[in-house]
């Protein structure tokens, strides 16, 4: 059906289920192992196209893609910086390797880049908040959505009570968009899921003992495939076997937890490999061909030489530009514990590029937003079919 997309995750059973009135259902089977949004997306596409749907997702991710960069430069705008700045970050977007080759997949990483970008813009207008919808497509957002309510509390416009206010309203804001589907997961499980049941592998397949025999304890390089890998996946499955999909979610994060607890020093050196591919320059060399990586390279260095010089700017870090770097630290905080390679990143590369916008050039002094009191910066492979946060 989607000829010349991937689709790994199975979205597209997903957005078929829903398109023949089955529901948000996987091989017969209702689920929340996935997040709802893209599925919702799609769904429409395919009941009108049908094996056409491949021209479908196409212009919707051009859609998206174009709105991203329209956004992110309009977020730069709003906050008082040049044309210059914006179209740097447009640039940086547009061109980003990880947006654009994920854009190939039917994925959710295209619709979580413009959601982030659509928040950052609606925070720039006049201190009102904008609705954050990325939780209900990538759960790891939820995280910086929290820090922001967090900080509009602190260095938000006005006083100490119209603040507080601002900051319950964001909050409420969230989860008002993740109640409906935090309700039918009530209906279909017997309790309330806000996310998805897929957390718990997600953290499991980064912190178990064969991954760090095969890759942890390995040449630098290495990837996690083949037999082993495979022969963890029927461990899993034959060990959640019968178990609803919250109970087996669950069973997957006390082993990871029992794991750190048995094994602390592993599990701190593989958080610490998770951000070193988090933030990787080029993908796996025993994957992907030198050219491949030597593009990304090229394109990568500059922007995150940009982004250290924009984070150690102090305009970064009031409001409501914060809002930038505090969906950069929560996402690079998910991934310090899940699963992670370079496309996790692809949803915060708006932020990214606002943060490089804010970096080198010089700053325009005409009708900028009005800032608060800053606070100080912090001190300074091919990804497996399944894993998705």
């Amino acid at each position: 059906m989607s000829k010349g997309f991937e689709d790994p995750d199975n979205y597209l059973p997903l957005a078929q289920s829903l398109a023949s009135g089955e529901g948000f259902s996987l091989k017969g089977h209702l689920t929340a192992y996935r997040p709802p949004l893209y599925p919702l997306l799609l769904a429409p596409l395919v009941a009108t196209l049908g094996d056409q749907v491949s021209w479908g997702i196409a212009g919707l991710h051009l859609l998206l893609g174009t709105g991203t960069v329209l956004l992110t430069a309009r977020a730069v705008r709003k906050l008082g910086f040049s044309e210059t700045r914006a179209f740097v970050a447009g640039l940086i977007v547009a061109g980003d390797p990880t947006l654009v080759w994920l854009s190939q997949s039917v994925m959710t990483e295209t619709l979580a880049a413009f959601l982030v970008a659509a928040s950052l813009a609606a925070f720039t207008r006049s201190g009102r908040m904008g609705l954050i919808l990325g939780g209900l497509c990538r759960p790891s957002l939820l995280v910086g959505a929290g820090f922001c309510c967090v900080v509009v509390a602190l260095l938000g416009p006005g006083s100490r009570p119209r603040r507080l206010v601002d900051s319950l309203i964001l909050g409420g804001t969230v989860v008002l968009v993740m109640l409906p589907w935090a309700v039918r997961n009530r209906i279909v499980f017997g309790e309330m899921v806000w996310t998805t049941t897929h957390g718990g592998y997600t953290l499991a397949l980064a912190n178990n003992p064969v991954y760090y025999r095969d890759v942890l304890n390995a040449p630098k390089e290495s990837v996690w495939t083949g037999q082993d890998q495979w022969y963890w996946w029927d461990s899993v499955n034959r060990e959640t076997a019968g178990m609803p999909e919250p109970e087996a979610d669950r069973y997957m994060k006390a082993k990871v937890i029992r794991l750190a607890l048995e094994r602390p020093g592993d599990f701190l050196r593989a958080s610490i490999a998770r951000l070193e591919r988090f933030w990787s320059i080029a993908p796996a060399a025993a994957v992907y061909p030198w050219p491949v990586r030597l593009i990304s390279a090229l394109f990568t260095v500059p922007v995150w030489i940009g982004l250290l010089a924009g984070l150690w700017r102090r305009r970064i870090w009031t409001w409501p530009a914060i809002a930038a770097p505090l969906q950069i630290l929560g996402l690079t905080a998910v991934h310090t514990l899940y699963w992670t390679d370079m496309r996790m990143r692809s949803p915060i590369i708006p932020a990214i590029a606002i943060v490089v916008a804010a970096s080198f050039l010089k700053e325009r002094t005409a009708n900028p937003s009005p800032t608060i009191p800053a606070i100080s910066p912090p001190s300074d492979s091919r990804r497996p079919p399944t894993a998705t946060s």
